[in-house]
């Protein structure tokens, strides 16, 4: 499953590569790549968070 998402990730960025090579604005794809890292990480915390409650 990790590799799952690393590999998830990397075509994201390869994704975002060849965007801002065809000429996308770096900023905005490099904001877009940051946010769904900070999405995915929080997403993942909050669901921790809610386990050690049950628990």
């Amino acid at each position: 499953m990790a590799r799952d998402a690393h590999d998830d990730q990397e075509q994201r960025a390869l994704r975002a590569i060849e965007a801002i090579n065809a000429g996308a604005d770096i900023g905005d794809e490099a904001s877009r790549l940051a946010n769904e890292f900070t999405d995915r990480h929080t997403s993942r915390l909050t669901a921790w968070l809610k386990s050690r409650r049950r628990g």
